[in-house]
């Protein structure tokens, strides 16, 4: 990640603790959305839980954060339980990054999972409360776990609304070695979407850094020019 020194990262199941070593590790600072409370031992009052969400990590002014919700459970920042859905909330968080005189609004989010990339009722009605909160901006860049294999129905609803530029010949997001699932069952899960007033170029993804591979692009608001690092 530092050879590519990259303006903007994004990620994705990030520990309110772990903000502050990202932070010196990458020169950057970042805003965060909490979505759920982990807490790897629900039951036992003596453990501790932590604040999980998305994050958007910067080295260039950033300003018009926005944190929304498209799916809020019953609780004020419920504790995930492994499997429930309705235990955590899902979100999108955006940030217009300014450079040279141009402006680059990034979205990240992580979308509602399924344990087998089918697509379910709950995915359905959240893709659509999703893309209302995305409607009132009219530019952007879209990232994050979609939890939902493209060619399937809630990536290919994205890929109608956002041109999709990973390219196609990448055929899964997940890492080999370090995902549960390794070999049996890769997907492509990941996106990086984006609208018209924005050029993608150079999109690749690397493996060895998560469970998921990191996806790394060059990114510009004027597409006359090129040469923006992004997420």
């Amino acid at each position: 990640m530092r050879d590519f020194k990259p303006d903007v990262v994004c990620f994705q199941e990030l520990f309110e603790n772990d903000i502050s070593f990202f932070e010196e590790a990458l020169r950057m600072t970042c805003s965060f959305f909490p979505t759920m409370q982990w807490n790897p031992d629900v039951g036992n009052s003596e453990s501790t839980s932590c604040p999980e969400g998305v994050g958007i990590f910067s080295s260039l002014p950033v300003s018009n954060v926005r944190k929304d919700f498209y799916y809020k459970s019953n609780a004020n920042l419920p504790t995930f339980i492994l499997g429930d859905e309705t235990t955590l909330h899902r979100g999108l968080l955006r940030v217009t990054a300014k450079k040279e005189n141009e402006s680059y609004t990034i979205g990240v989010t992580h979308f509602t999972r399924t344990p087998d990339g089918s697509t379910s009722e709950k995915q359905r009605e959240d893709l659509k409360n999703l893309l209302k909160l995305l409607a009132d901006t009219p530019e952007i860049i879209l990232c994050g776990d979609f939890n939902a294999p493209r060619g399937g129905e809630i990536f290919t609803n994205l890929s109608e609304v956002y041109r999709d530029n990973i390219p196609p010949y990448y055929t899964s997001s997940l890492d080999p070695k370090l995902h549960k699932l390794q070999n049996r069952k890769l997907l492509m899960v990941d996106g990086l979407f984006s609208t018209p007033g924005y050029k993608v170029t150079d999109a690749k993804l690397s493996e060895g850094v998560s469970d998921h591979v990191a996806v790394t692009a060059c990114i510009d608001a004027n597409p006359a020019r090129s040469g923006t690092n992004g997420y």
